[in-house]
């Protein structure tokens, strides 16, 4: 069952942040505002690595937080894909993306539900560990529930706007993160931090490398700035974190 969406994002986020403009036009999108494209490849291949390395483990208690990240990903993309169609939005990518996440989410949430109950070990990261944590699960929530409001919050940051769908759907990628977050903030224990901080290293480091490359290219605005700042920060931390086992 977490090939379903261990593919799925794989396959989803790699063109998004590889190839955007054309895989926009691809799936029937106007290709504008390519750095929000990047973005959303770059949390929906954090989710990839993070599930892939969970399920190799075999264990469930490390993966948990992973799995509930990704059903609130697919669930708030299956919400985005309900909006484009009562908006008449309807493209070849909306269809396909509000398929595949009707049927990750319900496969997911059989495999919480199967597994409920889980109870989380002593709390052993250290005190810096949880503020780090903290402000990156600030940051997750804010760039996952702003693109909701796609038109509002591409004009506040000096983008069109025109793909609301793929706001939305970078959005819930990113806002499963925050979920993860919270979760790791009531536990405190390092074998749950673990996998979610590799993924969050991941998101971070290509969303900080996207954002290096639209500075390069003149194209600065001020989301670029916000990222630039913030996964160049949460990059460096988070690999700290890792290379001290969260001590």
């Amino acid at each position: 069952m977490l090939a379903l969406p261990l593919v799925g994002s794989l396959a989803l986020g790699l063109p998004l942040y590889v190839f955007p403009r054309p895989f926009g036009r691809f799936g029937g999108l106007a290709g504008d505002d390519t750095f929000i494209y990047e973005l959303g490849g770059a949390a929906m291949i954090g989710y990839a690595i993070g599930l892939a390395l969970g399920v190799r483990n075999g264990l469930w208690s490390p993966i948990r937080f992973v799995v509930l990240g990704t059903y609130m990903f697919v669930a708030i993309a299956f919400l985005a894909g309900f909006v484009a169609f009562a908006s008449n939005q309807i493209n070849g990518l909306v269809v396909t993306v509000s398929l595949w996440a009707v049927v990750v989410a319900w496969a997911v949430a059989q495999i919480l539900v199967a597994h409920r109950g889980a109870v989380a070990g002593p709390r052993d990261v250290a005190t810096w560990v949880a503020a780090v944590l903290g402000l990156a699960t600030l940051s997750a929530a804010v760039f996952g529930l702003g693109p909701q409001a796609a038109p509002v919050f591409a004009s506040l940051m000096g983008y069109k706007g025109t793909d609301e769908f793929v706001y939305r759907l970078a959005g819930a990628a990113c806002f499963g993160y925050a979920v993860m977050g919270i979760q790791e903030l009531r536990s405190l224990h390092w074998d749950d931090v673990r996998l979610p901080s590799v993924m969050a290293l991941v998101f971070n480091g290509l969303a900080f490398l996207a954002s290096a490359f639209e500075i390069l290219a003149g194209r600065t605005t001020l989301l670029v700035v916000l990222v630039a700042l913030a996964a160049g920060f949460f990059t460096v931390a988070i690999a700290v974190i890792l290379r001290r086992y969260g001590r």
